[in-house]
């Protein structure tokens, strides 16, 4: 007999561990490569309205970031600006990614907002209107939270029940 050889319970015994730790460790993974685009958007996001206070805190004037929840479109302008400026203004716009989409935002503490059109205000003083703004895609969800003296834009993985779509008037 070789024995320099691995026995036939030592190979058993190897392949049940290696079975053991994938059990463990696939459900992480596809749980981590399901949040990577919601949360590559909520950074890209973050950067965005850090800029946006950065460009407003540098020229000693209030921005305004305008976000329409239905269509996922995110535009920054001065606030003495319309939310719907010419091209070339040089103002940031972008529309998130399909599957990404804004299931609310709660500005100032108040009620979370699923539709229509929410405002948040840039101070040209490094102030920012609280608000918190949540992305969803599928089962995951990410929220951005913008404080008022902080420069750096908070991201957290949190659970928000998706708005309401009509569901209910078929069910009637």
């Amino acid at each position: 007999m070789n024995s320099r050889a691995f026995t036939l319970i030592e190979l058993i015994v190897v392949l049940a561990l290696v079975s053991m730790m994938l059990v463990i460790a696939l459900p992480a993974v596809r749980d981590t490569l399901s949040a990577y685009p919601v949360r590559t958007e909520a950074k890209k996001l973050a950067e965005c309205i850090e800029e946006t206070r950065s460009r407003a805190s540098r020229e000693q004037a209030d921005f305004l970031l305008s976000v329409d929840i239905e269509k996922g479109r995110l535009r920054t302008c001065r606030a003495s600006e319309s939310a719907e400026p010419p091209d070339g203004s040089g103002n940031a716009a972008w529309t998130l990614p399909g599957g990404v989409r804004i299931a609310g935002i709660q500005c100032g503490g108040g009620d979370i907002q699923k539709a229509g059109e929410a405002r948040i205000l840039f101070s040209g003083r490094s102030y920012a209107r609280p608000a918190v703004i949540y992305l969803l895609r599928d089962d995951r969800s990410v929220s951005l939270t913008i404080r008022p003296f902080m420069s750096k834009v908070e991201i957290r993985s949190e659970q928000i029940e998706a708005p309401e779509e009509g569901h209910d008037a078929d069910k009637a």
